[in-house]
């Protein structure tokens, strides 16, 4: 597998390539320019001298035209010195290179066609004026002093690069260095340093934080899940445990059906709680009827915590402004109510537990001790107040228990208006 490279040793990377491509293609433009116009101007010239060569003066194999141009009437009375083909097109200025020599000169040679005396010659016009080469050279030169200044600010221009990836990399270095020095189960926030802070990073490093966040809060509720379950489903199993070693000792039949009694309950309790827990891992979509909760429903929920209320002056009233209409597991409805009522039955002695049933949730209010007096607080319900926060996360609903003016709490669902979309 290749090594993954840095943020910065990439941008060091495309800035080299892309800085060396823009010097090579300058250097080849001016090369090629200086290589064109050159072309140009010997072309030029020589079809000039070739409109004003006299044709009698072709009698001559060899015609001097100018201090640098010579006419050389027939292919056969070329020097041997100049390197030329047979087949060079008509009137085109080509350059010629000399026997030996493995690089182009100063030399042009064009052909042409004159006619003396009514025949046709072929004329060899070779131009080799120094004024060429010796502009080149200095455009050469120029252009070297050019490239090694360019080479030089391609260096600065690096250096600066490097600070500047360095500078922009820093705060991202920052944050996996946090990441790499978590120790197990640390979900502490995530920071960015002042300097070089950009607003991708500053969104990155938010929604770590904010995930981090929601997974402490999921740990946070499984660990107060699973410790107020083992204590609730520990209570039957010790109720069951006691009538057992009670049974052992006794034969009377009343005190045997009594302990039946308390064992059946038990096990109703931890079925109960078992089967909740169960539904609430299952990831269920299955299609549920259209029902709804009606006072009747939460008269019936009530009385099977009755029992709670004994030796108590208590009133239970139930009100229904508006039936709710729900699409959700009716079992599951009736344990988030169920739980609900069963904490205000715990904790009032005397007064009212009123019921009040909307089109949008179901509210409990009780005037017993209340949240603040009693030290309650919403996780000190036990498992209760868990499994129905746990029932009305997975259906979107909220849970909430406030102190009301008659001193006791008022436990809220709300949210059903989101679940009664009928199909």
């Amino acid at each position: 597998m290749s090594k993954i490279k840095s943020a910065k040793q990439l941008t060091f990377t495309y800035f080299s390539v892309v800085a060396f491509a823009i010097i090579t293609i300058h250097f080849t433009v001016f090369e090629t320019t200086v290589e064109n116009l050159e072309h140009f101007t010997a072309q030029y010239r020589m079809d000039q001298i070739a409109q004003g060569i006299d044709p009698d003066t072709l009698t001559r194999d060899i015609v001097p035209l100018n201090a640098f141009t010579t006419a050389y009437v027939g292919f056969d009375n070329i020097p041997e010195s100049l390197t030329v083909t047979p087949d060079l097109p008509l009137n085109v200025a080509t350059e010629i290179y000399k026997r030996g020599l493995a690089q182009a000169t100063d030399f042009f040679i064009m052909k042409v066609n004159i006619e003396h005396q009514g025949i046709l010659k072929d004329v060899y016009i070779v131009n080799s004026d120094p004024i060429f080469e010796l502009s080149e050279d200095k455009a050469m030169k120029s252009q070297t002093n050019q490239l090694l200044l360019s080479f030089g600010l391609l260096i600065l221009s690096l250096l600066v690069v490097l600070r500047i990836s360095e500078r922009l990399t820093s705060p991202l270095s920052s944050l996996v260095q946090q990441l790499r020095e978590k120790s197990k189960g640390d979900v502490s926030p995530l920071s960015l340093p002042e300097t070089g802070k950009t607003v991708e990073l500053v969104t990155l490093t938010d929604s770590i934080n904010t995930y981090q966040a929601q997974i402490s809060e999921m740990l946070e509720r499984e660990r107060a899940f699973n410790r107020f379950a083992s204590h609730e489903l520990r209570t039957p199993l010790m109720v069951m445990q006691g009538s057992l070693t009670l049974l052992e000792h006794s034969n009377d039949p009343d005190f045997v059906a009594k302990q039946r009694v308390r064992m059946l309950n038990a096990v109703e309790a931890m079925q109960e709680y078992v089967e909740t827990l169960l539904s609430l891992t299952r990831d269920s979509h299955d299609e549920v009827e259209p029902w709804e909760l009606t006072k009747a429903e939460i008269e019936k929920l009530a009385e099977h915590f009755t029992t709670l209320l004994e030796g108590n002056k208590v009133i239970v009233e139930v009100i229904e402004e508006k039936a709710p209409t729900l699409v959700v597991s009716r079992k599951l409805v009736g344990i988030l109510i169920g739980n609900l009522i069963k904490n205000a039955f715990t904790y009032t002695t005397e007064g009212n537990v009123t019921i009040t049933l909307t089109e949008d949730g179901v509210q409990v209010a009780d005037s017993g001790i209340g949240l603040q007096s009693s030290g309650q607080v919403p996780k000190g319900y036990g498992l209760g107040l868990v499994i129905a926060n746990e029932i009305a996360r997975k259906h979107d609903w909220q849970v909430s228990l406030n102190d009301n003016e008659a001193g006791g709490c008022t436990a809220e669902v709300s949210g059903f208006l989101r679940t009664t979309s009928l199909p």
